[in-house]
């Protein structure tokens, strides 16, 4: 009968990657989808924060400059004395009248400020100055004069088609509602804040809400919602209730919303934000376009790989299995007596390849279990905790050749000092192989009182078992000791090496090896302390001392303070002094790297650089590992050092630059007093005649004065065109070529941006 094996495999193996693939596709769909969801929303909550600190950044720069301006002498003078036509009080009201259109020219947020005084019953604002009974409009200022319960923030509208945000500050700020003189009202343009939400992904669905804390809208993109409750919306409860920044999800008839919110501290307003499962469906069409395009490709590919492996492999071999069945049916094997012997049938021809395969599984068994590696594994097992019983462990350890007795053990680690230099002449495994063939053969010499094994634990440790024939605890100690001693002196005369040996405690039963092997382990770390070629017990080391623990915490209060100083000879006084400390207190290794690292991110945070921070968390891993790889508290000592004196240096460097730049600053703010009249006066001049970049000078200068270069000329060029205004008789044209203008629209569109007035009305109302 024809065999069909090739269709059917081909078959069977297209069917089964079919299924393979349908299934990745779609467990990749979800969890792409999901991992995509999740990056939006985490992106989403992110930007929602970042626009709500940008919404609490600008209010806090409005209500810090109106608390800067009740400071001055001019506002004092207005709320706390009474309307008066003498020449001294009309100049300082003058005075403050310009002060407020310098604010409003300053932050577009500002729509206008009014001032008023309980005392005078008047009002004044940037172009106005009037008693408020005679003004048309404006009695609602008077309500937060002597109000409790109004909040510093608020969108209390002055009328009905008002959406601004008002703040409201009381003079003086800490007074009660009885003895305040005054009250300073800020209006906030609501579209200045709208526009902030633009940076989220979905909000040109006019998403976006800022509420108060009962639900009010008080800022939106559609400015006929503003003032308008949200109470009526499911998720409002949920939202409303909860503090800090998070999302909430909403059920609704057209599917699944997600509802962020963020709620800010300072105002104690909460900013919105709703995207519904058909925005977040869009993002997903992408993904599910690419996948099944991959699916699709991977079923050709599939499709064309199994029928190529079908022609290469499966053909071939159903012509190997016909050959074999028609060779057995055929072929004599051989001769006996003189006989032909029958043909092998299918059965005894597999019975021979099965026998082929399972000899060389049992000769591959063998292999593995092998002397040495069974050894090993049986060594590893004991120090682990895996093997407890000695009556089950014997069998094992007579098989490998370990002799060990049922009871009395302790485990020595055994670690060779300098590791780095071993590591760079040669393998480290073998300095270890070496070892642990040195210490058995040592151990055999001591011919019956002692008997045990040793082990190469890991990439830099060997182990020592030892057991002992008589049961007292001192004397096996002692021998322990004496066998330690003696084997650190033979290594050191025959391999010119010195090691460190940490011995564990004396335990009577099998169970308790792994316990005096943590023991050895932890002590042989405290070499750092002793100093190399020691023998490390439990007695050398002794305890910790809290109280002197206590003087290593002070020492490090010393050192960051003479980091903070930049003193780098006190640092390392201080330094050595703290190291001292902390070996009396018996610390171990891994402690003091700790301590070492604590000290390093406590300098850091005094340096307050962001660029170190930066540098050092880049660098941890590298930190950490020289550290690490200290043997002796004077390298640590070293290591921290170094970079406490790059610490200081860099701190340094700091200091000499801004000093450098606070005076180069200074000395372009002079240049400035003095020809600012040029009017080839610019950025690239000045650069230029400085000696820096206009980048780098822009930045400078910025940091220094908190404004950019060209509203700082205009200001210093406003104020002199003002003062020639009313102290001089000069035309308009002579006062703006005079005060550096050669385009005389150009001096009057920013006179008038400046002062909210024309040059002319200026002049005209001030001299009357």
């Amino acid at each position: 009968m024809k065999r069909t094996i090739a269709a059917k495999v081909q078959l069977i193996y297209i069917t089964l990657f079919v299924l393979i693939i349908l299934t990745t596709v779609a467990i990749s769909y979800v969890s792409s989808i999901r991992q995509l969801e999740n990056q939006v929303i985490g992106s989403n909550q992110n930007v929602l924060r970042q626009i709500s600190k940008r919404v609490d950044s600008a209010l806090q720069e409005i209500d810090l400059t109106t608390i800067n301006l009740l400071r001055n002498n001019e506002s004092r003078s207005f709320f706390e004395s009474s309307a008066s036509d003498a020449p001294q009080h009309l100049l300082g009201l003058s005075m403050l009248q310009d002060q407020l259109g310098n604010i409003l020219g300053a932050n577009f947020n500002m729509k206008a400020v009014f001032l008023y005084s309980t005392i005078s019953g008047k009002l004044i604002s940037a172009s106005d100055y009037y008693d408020l009974n005679s003004a048309a409009g404006m009695g609602w200022i008077k309500s937060f004069a002597g109000s409790a319960k109004v909040n510093k923030w608020t969108a209390s509208p002055p009328d009905a088609h008002s959406s601004d945000f008002l703040l409201v500050r009381n003079y003086p700020f800490t007074a009660g509602p009885k003895d305040r003189s005054g009250v300073m009202v800020t209006q906030i343009n609501e579209k200045s804040i709208s526009k902030m939400f633009s940076d989220l992904q979905f909000s040109d669905s006019y998403n976006v809400f800022l509420v108060d804390q009962n639900g009010n809208i008080l800022s939106h993109k559609d400015s006929k919602l503003i003032h308008q409750s949200i109470l009526d919306q499911s998720y409002s409860t949920q939202v409303l209730s909860k503090e800090g920044h998070g999302y909430v999800t909403e059920k609704t008839a057209h599917g699944k919303n997600l509802v962020f919110y963020d709620n800010s501290a300072y105002t104690g307003w909460k900013l919105i934000y709703v995207v519904s499962q058909h925005q977040l469906s869009t993002l997903s069409l992408t993904v599910r376009y690419i996948l099944i395009g991959m699916s699709c490709l991977m079923l050709v590919v599939t499709t064309m790989t199994t029928r190529f492996v079908n022609h290469r492999w499966f053909t071939p071999m159903e012509y190997f299995i016909a050959r074999l069945e028609e060779i057995t049916k055929r072929t004599p094997l051989g001769l006996e007596n003189g006989r032909t012997s029958p043909s092998l049938s299918y059965n005894e021809l597999h019975s021979k390849i099965e026998q082929v395969f399972t000899g060389y599984s049992n000769a591959e068994k063998k292999l593995h279990e092998s002397i040495p590696a069974l050894k090993l594994q049986i060594l590893f097992d004991i120090l682990t905790g895996n093997r407890t019983k000695f009556e089950l462990a014997e069998p094992m350890l007579n098989h490998v050749g370990i002799e060990l007795y049922p009871e009395h053990y302790i485990v020595l680690t055994m670690e060779y000092d300098n590791k780095a230099m071993l590591e760079k002449v040669g393998d480290m495994n073998l300095y270890l192989y070496a070892l642990c063939n040195v210490a058995e053969e040592m151990i055999r010499s001591r011919q019956g009182g002692i008997k045990g094994a040793a082990v190469q634990m890991n990439d830099f440790q060997a182990v020592m078992i030892l057991s002992f024939r008589n049961n007292g605890s001192t004397e096996n100690t002692a021998a322990a000791k004496a066998l330690g001693e003696h084997f650190m002196a033979y290594i050191e005369g025959q391999f010119k090496r010195t090691l460190s040996i940490g011995m564990g405690g004396h335990y009577d039963h099998f169970s308790d090896i792994r316990k005096s092997y943590l023991e050895s382990a932890a002590l042989v770390s405290c070499k750092i302390l002793m100093g190399p070629n020691a023998l490390i017990t439990s007695s050398d080391v002794g305890s910790w001392n809290s109280g002197r623990l206590l003087e290593v915490f002070e020492s490090i209060d010393d050192l960051i303070e003479t980091v903070k100083q930049v003193n780098a000879e006190k640092t390392g006084a201080v330094l050595e002094e703290l190291f001292k400390r902390a070996a009396r207190c018996n610390l171990s290794k891994e402690m003091m790297v700790q301590l070492c690292l604590q000290v390093i991110l406590k300098a850091l945070r005094t340096a307050a650089d962001p660029a170190l921070n930066e540098q050092f968390q880049a660098e941890y891993e590298t930190v950490l590992i020289r550290l690490q790889r200290c043997e002796t508290l004077y390298e640590l000592r070293a290591v921290l050092g170094s970079l406490m004196d790059e610490l200081i240096q860099s701190m340094n460097e700091k200091r000499n630059n801004k000093k450098k730049s606070s005076e180069l600053i200074e000395s372009v703010l002079s240049y400035i007093t003095e020809h600012y009249n040029e009017s080839d006066i610019s950025v690239n001049y000045l650069a230029d005649r400085f000696n820096i970049s206009p980048n780098y000078f822009s930045k400078l200068f910025k940091e220094y004065t908190f404004s950019n270069f060209v509203d700082y000329l205009i200001e210093v060029r406003m104020k002199s065109a003002r003062q020639l205004l009313l102290e001089t008789p000069m035309k308009l044209n002579d006062i703006a070529q005079e005060v550096g203008y050669t385009n005389f629209s150009s001096f009057l569109r920013n006179f008038k941006k400046y002062y909210g007035m024309t040059p002319t009305e200026y002049r005209q109302m001030h001299l009357k």
